[in-house]
């Protein structure tokens, strides 16, 4: 009779602890999904802006033409940038959220440049964007690392002529 009590009693025990196990394994596991995720939104919302801020800065200065374009920009790119960011920002961890932020701040300034105009040729585009471009590969590099997967190095500036890594 005690064989069996300590036999059901382990059995329950046994029953309890591995509840208990599956139950932390799934919450970190469904908290490394959100991540990557968010992590990946905000990577694919970046080409989309960038490219958006890309074609604005390049456009003919015609004013309907111009202005039409970046009201479509506005509202067609920006919300669904902001809601990528704000979604690293509830579930990244601190690196990536910096990273983030500062890519944020940097796709804002050349938002700036490209709709005020002041991007007008190749050559100052080519400058401007240094700053995003490295933001997002720093971004990259973070949530890389945040998601346990081992360093990749990312260059997008590889045209000879253009820039150096260290300018």
């Amino acid at each position: 009779m005690t064989a069996a009590i300590v036999a059901a009693v382990a059995g329950v025990l046994g029953i309890a602890v591995g509840r208990l196990w599956d139950s932390r394994s799934e919450a970190t596991r469904w908290r490394r999904d959100q991540k990557t995720e968010c992590y990946q939104r905000l990577a694919e919302q970046f080409q989309a802006t960038y490219e958006a801020i890309r074609v604005v800065a390049q456009a003919e200065s015609d004013a309907d033409g111009l202005q039409a374009l970046i009201e479509h920009t506005k509202d067609g790119i920006f919300p669904a940038w902001d809601s990528a960011l704000a979604s690293v920002w509830l579930h990244g961890s601190t690196e990536v959220v910096l990273a983030a932020s500062r890519l944020d701040q940097a796709i804002g300034e050349l938002h700036d440049g490209a709709f005020q105009q002041r991007l007008v040729t190749q050559q100052e585009w080519n400058r401007h964007r240094v700053l995003v471009r490295r933001a997002f590969e720093h971004f990259l590099s973070a949530a890389r690392k945040e998601l346990d997967l081992p360093p990749v190095a990312t260059a997008f500036f590889t045209d000879p002529g253009l820039l150096n890594r260290d300018s």
